[in-house]
């Protein structure tokens, strides 16, 4: 199981994982259906009402607006 933090780490590196986010994020928000899939897809263990903060992390880091 990953963390947000190991993800956000393998992004940097991984092209594939890259891809995949760039793709979720190409219209430049991120829907909650999008977010569940995506951690269900990489056993991310986050709660529901972590999404804001997430959401929020991703503004900071540049990958949406």
């Amino acid at each position: 199981m990953a963390t947000p933090e190991e993800l956000i780490e393998q992004y940097k590196t991984d092209p594939e994982l890259k891809r995949e986010v760039d793709e979720i994020l190409a219209d430049n928000k991120i829907t909650l259906k999008e977010f569940m899939a995506f951690t269900k897809k990489h056993d991310v263990h986050v709660s529901v009402t972590e999404f804001p903060a997430l959401v929020k992390k991703a503004k900071e880091l540049g990958l949406i607006k």
